[in-house]
């Protein structure tokens, strides 16, 4: 099952707090931001259930991106073998 990763924002504290103390939600950044205009908002990384069960819950969430396949797309862009070996040198 894909995973996500995902925008939570909530105006209500307790609320965001129990992410990680009920939903068992998977927060990036060990932390949250507020702001006036939209409450606190964290990062977090969830599957397509477990982000319809926060919506569900009344969290507002914005999925971001598949980090599945983000994943494999970065790791084209890694080279092979060892480019600081010298030519000829064992």
């Amino acid at each position: 099952m894909p995973r996500y990763r995902i925008v939570i924002t909530s105006k209500d504290r307790e609320a965001m707090l129990d992410l990680v103390r009920k939903h068992k939600v998977q927060v990036l950044d060990h932390g949250s931001r507020y702001s006036e205009s939209t409450g606190y908002m964290v990062y977090a990384i969830a599957q397509t259930d477990e982000i319809q069960a926060l919506k569900k819950a009344g969290y507002d969430v914005q999925q971001l991106d598949d980090v599945d396949e983000t994943g494999k797309a970065r790791q084209q862009e890694v080279g092979r073998g060892d480019r600081y070996k010298r030519p000829g040198a064992r």
